[in-house]
């Protein structure tokens, strides 16, 4: 199985451009062309604009802003400046530029009472807007598993877009949109954990196995309070096991890590929750684990598509 790349197609999908390489024909119709009474937009690669004509995404994926991240950001750039244009499209309707990404920066150098900050101008429409904001958080890495998983919905729901052609768009396998979207399952009170980063993906997809509302907030409570890892949460559902793995040779615990790191690998280039077993005399089982007909189908569709 080959791992595809975090942009894929991405933003050539979309826009056939590249958001690292702006071009100087975004704006084309003069060399220099008024947007409002005291903004000129330079046919160049970037821009210098006011602070006070830029507004944040409203479509924004990531919905939570840590303030020591903010803090950190804000120091940096006092320090060095904004290395990376802020990437921005414009609000006809208020006359302001409406940020695409690159929020945390917008937040920072407010915080530190930057005047101006520069830009990179897109024309876009709206779904290309959020498509290029989603790509942007998840090439850095900075959407937790629920505003990944909203922004897909949003995606879906607002642009009638399937998984088929949301994956394309991001860069991503139909698997591992499936899975991500799987999250929106959990109930509420879960969520806002996962929303915090008090609880990660991995225990989110233990979770989502249970078919007990209760007991999947009681589990995720435990988590919480006991700071369990994953592998803590899996034990304490599979007692058993836990036992048995005591009893292991160190050789046996060394080949077992082996193992589980072979899993984990797979887990992160499928998007699909695997278990691997074998014995003292080296015979053992790989197994793709689905907990109901819509996962399977798409392990189906997976494994008809190698």
């Amino acid at each position: 199985m080959t791992k595809k790349s975090v942009l894929g197609k991405g933003i050539g999908a979309l826009l056939n451009t590249s958001i690292a390489t702006p071009t100087t024909n975004n704006f084309q119709k003069t060399k220099k062309e008024k947007v409002s009474s005291d903004i000129e937009l330079k046919n160049s690669e970037t821009s210098l604009v006011p602070i006070s004509k830029i507004k944040p995404n409203v479509d924004q994926p990531r919905r939570v802003f840590r303030n020591e991240d903010i803090e950190e950001l804000a120091a940096s750039i006092k320090e060095n400046g904004i290395i990376q244009p802020l990437i921005v499209t414009f609000d006809e309707d208020d006359k302001k530029f409406e940020i695409i990404a690159g929020e945390r920066r917008f937040r920072a150098a407010k915080k530190i009472g930057l005047d101006q900050v520069p830009v990179f101008i897109k024309r876009v429409t709206k779904k290309e807007k959020l498509a290029m904001a989603i790509i942007e958080n998840i090439q850095r890495a900075d959407l937790n598993c629920v505003e990944e998983a909203l922004a897909y919905f949003q995606l879906i729901d607002e642009y009638n877009l399937t998984q088929d052609q949301v994956a394309t768009t991001v860069g991503k396998s139909r698997s591992s949109i499936a899975n991500t979207l799987r999250v929106l399952r959990l109930p509420k009170e879960v969520l806002v954990m996962l929303q915090k980063e008090e609880l990660s993906f991995g225990h989110a997809k233990i979770l989502i196995g249970l078919k007990d509302e209760k007991k999947i907030q009681d589990l995720a409570k435990s988590c919480l309070k006991n700071e369990w890892s994953v592998k803590q949460l899996s034990d304490h559902l599979n007692p058993k096991k836990e036992v048995k793995q005591k009893t292991k040779s160190k050789n046996t615990k060394k080949h077992d890590e082996k193992l589980d790191a072979l899993r984990q690998k797979l887990e992160r280039q499928t998007g699909f929750h695997f278990e691997i077993k074998s014995n003292e005399k080296d015979k053992g089982k790989i197994a793709i684990k689905f907990s109901d007909k819509e996962e399977f189908n798409t392990i189906y569709q997976f494994l008809l598509d190698l």
